[in-house]
């Protein structure tokens, strides 16, 4: 009878445990979203608008991870040269670049971590 009740207390004691765990990860991962920002992406080729997005991003999240999570990027070296399959023409002078609300900033995508409410836009055009 011995041996029952504490195999029932010991499995009541791991339910427990188990559920207060639960809890603080939930705790977390609420903090975690509220910690999120919001921006809005938008990609343009030759003047002309082809996306745009509204997507949450982290606080410790460079601009380049935002973009690899959000989109189809393709990468050489540091530098994107291919969004959602536009890519830069080097022979037509072509090249990504990106303004943070009209401004362009003095760093790159992985140097760059975006601010709540901000327009980000990467243009490919002619230079």
């Amino acid at each position: 009878m011995k041996k029952v009740m504490r195999a029932v207390l010991v499995m009541v004691a791991l339910v427990l445990l188990g559920a207060c765990g639960n809890t603080k990860e939930q705790k977390e991962t609420d903090a975690t979203k509220e910690a999120a920002a919001k921006i809005t992406i938008v990609l343009i080729e030759d003047e002309k608008e082809f996306a745009k997005k509204e997507v949450a991003v982290d606080k410790n999240e460079s601009l380049q991870t935002v973009m690899e999570k959000n989109f189809k990027v393709e990468m050489d070296k540091d530098f994107i040269v291919g969004i959602d399959g536009h890519k830069q023409d080097a022979k037509a002078s072509k090249y990504w670049l990106y303004d943070v609300d009209g401004k362009q900033p003095d760093v790159g995508a992985v140097e760059y971590f975006p601010k709540d409410g901000e327009t980000i836009t990467w243009s490919l055009n002619k230079l």
